[in-house]
């Protein structure tokens, strides 16, 4: 095996650490190389926003709170079509079968290798894009609150279990979870049956909002507001009572407007796909 030296530009680890095991593997062809590292002292990492909400979505990725939205790679889409079509064009080839003892043909093998490319290169898109979200916003808020989705359940549906496994919203909550003691910030998983899309962000008044409306319309207040950006608000405000139950603190304000747009991220949009709503 020959291993060549390749320069990657990557972020310096930005304490002392040192390296105690590492291990090799190949997926798809390719060499891999992971280390684990142990280190003595690693400093407090300062925020410079403090409490985000983020509702999650399959057409808008991510619609935080403060008015900044991530969008999906379109790069994923392209890259399941061009699967696809490889699929289609090889739907008629004899890939072997070693329960009736056919021998898979050398164009065959060819296909297996390609699909295992393309299914690899699919996986490491969706990857790559969900550390690099979950890095940039551990390093930017203090608390983050995220919503406990049925993912299981909504798999069931047909409609959405394709954009739901190309967006990967376990594996998002999950990246949260073990990234909290590294970058020092809070996790806080909001009960799926909080009515964070259906509760008014200004006067705390509940209504029925079914998935073909986008846009929520108060019928108490007013408000007129987009219905992502007012549900990532609420799970912001989100908080729990003596008894363990939701409080909305806007609920008890008089409707009087608590959220207040903060500052963009614009050095955010640099790497990942992030615009304002």
């Amino acid at each position: 095996m020959e291993i060549t030296e390749k320069k990657v530009k990557q972020e310096a680890i930005p304490y002392n650490c040192v390296s105690q095991t590492f291990t090799i593997s190949r997926e798809a062809g390719k060499w891999y190389v992971s280390f684990a590292v142990s280190a003595s002292y690693i400093p407090e990492m300062k925020h410079s926003h403090q409490k985000v909400g983020i509702d999650l979505g399959i057409k808008t990725f991510a619609t935080l709170s403060d008015g900044n939205t991530i969008e999906a790679p379109s790069s994923i889409k392209r890259a399941k079509t061009k699967l696809g079509k490889i699929q289609w064009r090889n739907r008629n080839k004899v890939l072997g079968n070693r329960r009736a003892g056919i021998s898979a043909s050398k164009n065959a093998v060819k296909y297996y290798h390609k699909l295992r490319k393309k299914h690899k290169r699919i996986t490491n898109i969706r990857e790559d894009f969900l550390q690099k979200t979950t890095t940039l916003l551990a390093k930017t808020y203090q608390h983050i609150l995220v919503e406990d989705l049925n993912i299981k359940g909504m798999m069931a549906n047909h409609k959405l279990s394709d954009a739901l496994s190309n967006l990967g919203l376990y594996r998002f909550r999950e990246l949260l979870s073990y990234k909290q003691e590294c970058f020092g910030f809070l996790l806080t998983i909001v009960d799926r049956w909080f009515p964070s899309s259906k509760t008014c962000s200004v006067c705390g008044n509940i209504q029925d909002m079914p998935l073909c409306e986008r846009v929520y319309h108060c019928q108490n207040c007013g408000q007129v507001m987009d219905r992502d950006l007012n549900a990532s608000i609420n799970l912001e405000n989100w908080t729990k009572n003596a008894d363990g139950l939701w409080v909305n603190p806007l609920a008890q304000s008089k409707g009087e407007r608590l959220w207040t747009r903060r500052s963009r991220l614009p050095w955010l949009k640099q790497e990942l796909n992030i615009k304002p709503v």
